[in-house]
């Protein structure tokens, strides 16, 4: 049934390297007094990650006060792949064909059409505090109404550029205190993408 025939274009991890690079440069400030126009005393960049929230939950149950040496601190934020699904409605032949042709126009080259499939992912913002969490959301959903195009480089070698639609389809928000005063508290946004 399948062939023997190898390849591979890292069209998928293309896909997740872009989708971070996203939210790759996201900064939070601390304000001395007034959250909002208060005096700046602090930028911090938030980390992102690959990785699923659960990971982050472990670190800092193993640690609550966050007083040993760690390397996670907050705010944070990860992302993961929940699923993949086929969608029927972008499907096309499957004898269709992509035809490039290199500079001079002499060589040709071919490759069928690709295969659709939606990609499911979730990103996570995890913060001590909720203004932390706010100052974060508003800088990624002004950017999905609610969808961003975004370009990729799929096959370089017959230059190959496909249109991409990243879809947030939900934001979550959970306030997560156990115990009592002295214990850390942190919130978790989690916003699903496709």
């Amino acid at each position: 049934m399948l062939s023997n025939q190898v390849f591979y274009h890292g069209i998928i991890r293309k896909c997740i390297v872009g989708f971070g690079t996203l939210f790759s440069d996201i900064y939070i400030d601390r304000k001395q007094g007034d959250s909002v126009t208060g005096e700046t005393i602090q930028r911090l960049q938030v980390p992102l990650a690959y990785a699923p929230k659960e990971k982050w939950i472990v670190r800092l149950d193993s640690d609550p006060t966050l007083t040993g040496h760690t390397y996670t601190t907050l705010p944070r934020m990860s992302f993961e792949i929940i699923g993949y699904n086929y969608d029927p409605s972008r499907k096309v032949s499957r004898m269709q064909q992509i035809t490039c042709g290199d500079a001079s126009g002499s060589t040709l080259t071919r490759m069928y059409s690709p295969v659709p499939y939606n990609i499911d992912l979730s990103l996570y913002i995890l913060t001590k505090t909720q203004e932390d969490g706010l100052q974060i959301l508003e800088q990624i959903l002004p950017t999905f109404t609610p969808e961003y195009t975004l370009t990729i480089n799929t096959v370089p070698e017959m230059n190959v550029k496909l249109d991409v639609p990243i879809i947030l389809n939900s934001v979550s928000v959970a306030d997560e205190y156990e115990g009592d005063f002295q214990t850390r508290r942190f919130v978790t946004h989690t916003l699903n993408f496709q």
